[in-house]
C-alpha cells in the first residue's frame, strides 16, 4: 500500500501556525486542542476511534519526502494506508467491514493520526 494524502474538507479553519496544545484521551473518545500564538483554539474530537498515534514532526522525514511536499499544516484523511494495513492485520480483519478512515492531523511540532469510523467533530 502507498499512502494517499487527501486535504480534509473542512477548510473553514486556517492550520498556519498551530500547535498540539492538549491531547485528552478517553476510552472511547479523543480529544485534540489546537492553539496558534494569538491563542485561538481548535478542538478537534472523534466521539469513537481505534487507534491512534502521535510522532514528533522532526521523527516522520520518510513520511514526509513521501508526499514529496504535499503534507503541511492542516487535517488529512490518507487513502490505502499503511496504518490502516497495520491495523487490520494486526485485529485480524475483524473490522474490515467496517468504514474505518485514517485521519492525520498535522501542527507545527506533531503528527497525530487516528483511526476512526466516526468524522471528527472540530470546533
Amino acid at each position: 500500500m502507498n499512502n494517499k494524502l487527501v486535504v480534509y474538507p473542512f477548510e473553514n479553519y486556517l492550520y498556519k501556525g498551530f500547535m498540539l496544545d492538549k491531547l485528552i484521551y478517553l476510552p472511547s473518545a479523543l480529544e485534540l486542542f489546537l492553539i496558534n500564538d494569538n491563542d485561538r483554539l481548535i478542538r478537534v474530537s472523534f466521539d469513537w476511534f481505534h487507534s491512534f498515534r502521535v510522532v514528533d514532526e522532526g521523527d516522520v522525514i520518510k513520511m514526509l519526502n513521501s508526499f514529496n511536499g504535499e503534507m503541511i499544516l492542516g487535517i488529512y484523511t490518507l487513502v490505502d494506508s499503511e496504518y490502516l494495513e497495520w491495523f487490520h492485520q494486526q485485529s485480524l480483519g475483524i473490522h474490515l467491514k467496517e468504514n474505518i478512515t485514517h485521519y492525520m492531523v498535522v501542527t507545527m511540532n506533531d503528527v497525530i493520526e487516528i483511526l476512526s469510523s466516526e468524522k471528527p467533530v472540530i470546533s
